[in-house]
């Protein structure tokens, strides 16, 4: 009797017993499905996408950027320490045993960065080969270095006296340096600053793609479950079905948590790249310039002929920390002396604030500093204690605004990670409960029809 009533109702609703009402109950509930995966899946394309990004820039190819800028910092400074040696001489037996001691640091420092960047360079073949050939020249740059100090040492020299062999000695070694270690450096550092870039980029395309994705595919499942809802309350006489109910409740719960956290991951993205890698990254090669600036200081007191090209050398580095109209070493200290504060002068990475004003100050006076060292004709050593201070003042300046732009990349990095990786952890639970919530609401009624 009861089931010739439900046949009757059905009638009236233009359904039956058997294969029609099953067909159009199967198809609302694929359609449910099939909106559901849609959403699930555009959130999982773009938070995968975030986190490969946020791994690469945070722990792999981001440190390794800064580690190879540290080498090529230390390898500068390792030339340094050796012409200061030999240019001082016997003159300050102290100061030249410094150098020495600091030559001898620099190279646990540089063997250490070089297994370091390896160990970070991983399956990367070109990263490794470029870091296998500078280990390789390294080791003979240290060989030549070694025999420059040695006849140094035997030739018992005052400052500015150096001998011709020690100068040929010493040539051999920084030419080594100049022409293949430190460009090799350098580009280490640009082919992974280059991964970087890569990384962020398909990363903020997954997220642009994700965004209306999600919010188009969300938007679409809550209105099948809203359609299926009602189809149930009117072909079922159910006011409402709970599963239902709780799915469409956790569906609009992840759609609003998925666009906001897309959107606080394509922040903090920029955040890390922006004002954080590419920052810091910028100043890590200020910084490297800068004590190659200083080599060059010391190679022009060192090397009397060849001081016009240590000369323009020197000029050429200015100019890529900051740039003004000048045609030569004079006319930049000049203009960027006389320069007025609204002409846009460009440092790498002075940024405007209070510490990137302090650091282009102390630049300045470092510009200052050197101009006077080269119109002195004190001795050597005199000449270069006129620009050391300035130039301590100047990196001191430089490590300070690096530091506060490094801060920010560890921060943005972790709020970054922070947001993503409960949700990455719940996107296959969501899945599966969306699908038994659905399935739950369905599986009654299709008793019902059977």
């Amino acid at each position: 009797m009861t089931a010739s009533r439900d046949d009757a109702a059905l009638g009236r609703l233009g359904l039956r017993r058997g294969t029609t009402g099953t067909t159009s109950l199967w198809s609302r509930a694929a359609v449910v499905v099939i909106a559901l995966v849609a959403m699930v899946s555009s959130l999982a394309f773009a938070v995968v996408a975030s986190r490969d990004a946020l791994d690469t820039i945070g722990h792999e190819s981001g440190p390794q950027v800064v580690a190879t800028a540290d080498l090529y910092f230390a390898l500068s400074d390792a030339d340094t320490q050796v012409a200061t040696a030999i240019l001082l001489g016997e003159t300050d037996p102290d100061a030249t045993e410094a150098a020495a001691r600091e030559y001898a640091r620099l190279r646990g420092d540089i063997a250490a960065s070089l297994l370091e960047a390896h160990r970070l360079a991983g399956a990367a073949a070109t990263q490794r080969d470029t870091i296998e050939s500078i280990m390789t020249y390294y080791g003979e740059y240290e060989q030549l270095a070694a025999e420059a100090l040695l006849q140094s040492e035997q030739a018992a020299y005052t400052e500015g006296q150096v001998p011709e062999a020690v100068l040929e000695a010493y040539r051999a070694a920084s030419d080594l340096m100049q022409g293949w270690i430190l460009p090799q450096a350098y580009n280490l550092t640009l082919e992974n600053g280059t991964i970087v870039r890569e990384a962020h980029d398909e990363a903020q395309s997954a997220i642009r793609f994700g965004i209306p994705a999600v919010a188009l595919a969300g938007a679409a499942a809550l209105a099948a479950l809203i359609w299926l809802q009602v189809y149930f309350a009117q072909t079922f006489r159910r006011l409402l079905s709970p599963a239902l109910l709780v799915a469409t409740a956790v569906t609009g719960l992840y759609l609003y948590t998925g666009v906001v956290v897309l959107d606080a991951e394509r922040d903090a993205l920029a955040e890390a790249k922006t004002d954080g890698f590419d920052a810091a990254l910028s100043l890590e090669r200020a910084k490297a310039i800068s004590n190659s600036l200083h080599a060059d200081q010391i190679r022009f007191l060192l090397d009397p002929e060849r001081a016009d090209v240590y000369e323009q050398t020197y000029f050429d580095k200015a100019q890529q920390l900051v740039y003004v109209e000048a045609g030569n070493l004079e006319e930049y200290a000049a203009s960027l002396e006389g320069a007025p504060s609204d002409t846009g002068l460009v440092a790498v990475g002075l940024d405007g604030s209070a510490s990137g004003d302090d650091a282009l100050a102390a630049y300045t006076a470092l510009i200052r500093a050197d101009a006077a060292m080269r119109a002195s004709d004190a001795p050597p050593s005199e000449r270069l204690a006129t620009v050391v201070a300035a130039i301590a003042d100047y990196e001191a300046a430089l490590k300070d605004l690096s530091g506060r732009h490094l801060d920010l990349f560890a921060d943005a990095i972790g709020e970054g990670e922070s947001a993503i990786a409960d949700f990455a952890f719940l996107l296959p639970a969501a899945l599966v409960s969306l699908a038994v919530f659905t399935f739950s609401g369905i599986v009654p009624r299709l008793r019902e029809l059977s």
